[in-house]
């Protein structure tokens, strides 16, 4: 396929190609990438690898009748044309293609029935070949990283029988460098680019391609090893009551180890800056388990920060921190009790709850209208609504033996919240046993 790079020649390339299709009787190059007139010569551009000539030329006898094709290849030092024996790919009686031909003027002599011509064209390989490409241990840091580059390229010289001189056609300012992989992107033989983080076991693959003006190209592609670690994690639960446990799941990629900072609430944080009049210590504690799991005893909000280390000895270790998006919300006491209860086995109130969250302790006395107990629960460790609910339950017996008899009931409630608070609750409630 012939590609027009110089819109200057576009007109009259194609005139003449007409022309020479019309009369038969022009060497011609299908097979070529670029094509350009030169005096009355056409030079055939072709883009290849280096050492890999791949020049072909096809000559077809104006006669109209089977002639004899003998080719040459003008020789520089002594200025003429001599005898060249070239791989003929295909050829019939009126026409001959010849290939595999290294950049040289050659021309053909078309013989039949006495009558002879001549036809000269220029043959140009272009090639590219990258030279270098690579990324030192040395230019990598945690800051980024840089590659290097270098490349050859064909001269792009052909012989001007007009002048008698070689012309070079290679425009040295005409290359495009295109660097591209994943994210990153540059347009400069040797870039420098921000770091990216990237497990060991997944370099990132940049490809550099080089275009030069008559849209030859070559490719070659480097690996890049990270140097950085990237600090991710979840935590779930965020949000609940004390003791709240949560889990954390460590997402971090590219990372030698990491440590987990815990904070103090929020509100400690708070008082203790009041207190000093000053900055405080906001870190409560460190971890380097790989999935911690903490328990949250009391009630607050806390931050949490991960820092990851990625071991590097040649050029410093990296680091990456990140703080949980937002902070783990664990919930005040608090303490809610019923009017009325209704222990009549139907499956709906039977029993009666103290309903609580994030308490340290606990004391329920309910009394009869006489003042007498008839129901009673202690305990100095809560660690949950759940345990509360299963052993705190009054279910309408006197001291868990025989039924209370239905009516007004007195209940007293203490309680030491997780967030240090204390709660008195007292009333009546209400019990009842017919279904009805």
């Amino acid at each position: 396929m012939i590609r027009f790079f110089n819109p200057v020649f576009l007109l009259l390339t194609i005139l003449f190609i007409g022309s020479a299709q019309l009369g038969n009787a022009q060497i011609t190059s299908p097979s070529s990438d670029y094509f350009l007139k030169v005096g009355s010569d056409s030079a055939y551009f072709f883009c290849t690898k280096k050492d890999k000539p791949l020049g072909s030329l096809t000559a077809r006898t104006p006669m109209g009748v089977s002639a004899t094709f003998s080719w040459e290849k003008f020789d520089t030092l002594s200025s003429s044309f001599l005898a060249f024996s070239p791989f003929i790919e295909d050829e019939d009686s009126v026409s001959q293609t010849i290939s595999r031909l290294e950049d040289g003027y050659y021309r053909v002599n078309i013989s039949s029935g006495g009558t002879s011509t001549s036809y000269q064209a220029h043959v140009i390989n272009n090639w590219l070949e990258v030279t270098k490409a690579e990324i030192p241990d040395s230019t990598s840091t945690c800051e980024g990283f840089q590659v290097l580059a270098d490349f050859e390229a064909a001269p792009l010289r052909y012989y001007n029988p007009q002048t008698n001189q070689m012309v070079n056609f290679r425009n040295n300012n005409s290359f495009i460098f295109k660097w591209e992989g994943g994210d990153l992107a540059s347009t400069s033989l040797e870039p420098y680019f921000d770091p990216v983080a990237r497990e060991e076991s997944d370099p990132l693959k940049l490809r550099l391609t080089i275009t030069d003006q008559l849209e030859c190209e070559t490719s070659e592609t480097v690996e890049y090893y990270s140097k950085i670690p990237k600090s991710e994690f979840s935590a779930s639960p965020t949000k609940g009551e004390a003791v709240l446990k949560v889990e954390f799941e460590n997402k971090s990629i590219n990372a030698d180890s990491t440590i987990w900072y815990f904070y103090k609430s929020k509100a400690q944080i708070d008082k203790e800056i009041a207190q000093n009049k000053g900055v405080v210590d906001s870190i409560d504690f460190i971890l380097f388990d790989y999935l911690p799991i903490h328990e949250y005893e009391r009630s607050g909000e806390y931050l949490v920060k991960l820092l990851t280390v990625k071991v590097n000895p040649t050029t410093g270790n990296c680091y990456d921190t990140l703080h949980i998006p937002s902070a783990i919300v664990v919930d005040t006491s608090l303490i809610k009790v019923p009017n009325v209860f209704t222990p009549n086995g139907d499956g709906v109130n039977d029993v009666f709850v103290v309903q609580s969250q994030s308490l340290q302790s606990m004391n329920i006395r309910i009394y009869n209208r006489w003042g007498g107990l008839v129901h009673s629960w202690d305990y100095s460790n809560i660690r949950g609504r759940d345990y509360t609910y299963k052993h705190s339950v009054w279910d309408g017996r006197v001291n868990g033996r025989r039924m209370a008899s239905p009516g007004v009931y007195f209940y007293v409630v203490k309680a030491v919240g997780r967030d240090g608070k204390k709660i008195k609750v007292d009333g009546f409630v209400h019990l009842f046993r017919n279904k009805d």
